[in-house]
């Protein structure tokens, strides 16, 4: 049988560069935007030009990167 490798469907948070995140909390949808610079099991660390911002990654609903210019 041949093995293929495979990659990950989307490369790691810290390398999405400028990216919009969108998560819930209490009853409200946030948006931040800004730079993901961490990320840990639960949390999500997003920094942008107000500061940062701390979001519990099961709070998250959609995190969209920008365009990559190559």
């Amino acid at each position: 049988m041949e093995e293929k490798e495979t990659k990950p469907l989307t490369p790691p948070l810290q390398d999405l560069g400028e990216c919009k995140v969108v998560w819930k909390e209490e009853e409200k949808t946030k948006v931040g935007r800004g730079k993901i610079t961490n990320d840990d099991v639960n949390f999500v660390y997003l920094t942008g030009e107000k500061g940062t911002v701390i979001v519990n990654k099961k709070d998250i609903i959609a995190i969209k990167a920008a365009a990559q210019e190559e």
